[in-house]
């Protein structure tokens, strides 16, 4: 049930995952080269705060569960998988939250 379940929130953060990279990608690459007219007002679509956070909300869902996707294939005994998932689940929360206290002082 947690694999489907991980696998569910991998399928559905992909898609809108991408769709942020590649605007931000986009809208970087036309701050470099302002001759590009590709996504108007580049500089304020790049630095928008909520797209930012929604950003590291869907960076964070699609890495928990492709970590306990990872976990759940790759190791065999239980004990271990429990110790692995909670260690990297932790690790990523970490990550999450101090991202969250960047963008809170930004």
């Amino acid at each position: 049930m947690l694999v489907k379940t991980s696998l569910l929130m991998i399928e559905l953060t992909s898609l809108p995952l991408i769709v942020l990279a590649s605007i931000y990608l986009l809208s970087g690459y036309q701050m470099l080269a302002p001759e590009l007219r590709i996504i108007p007002e580049p500089r304020k679509i790049h630095t928008d705060k909520f797209l930012r956070i929604l950003t590291i909300f869907l960076m964070y869902l699609h890495a928990s569960g492709g970590i306990i996707v990872i976990i759940e294939r790759r190791l065999r005994k239980e004990v271990l998988r429990d110790i692995a998932r909670t260690a990297l689940i932790v690790v990523i929360t970490l990550l999450l939250i101090i991202f969250l206290m960047i963008e809170a002082t930004l």
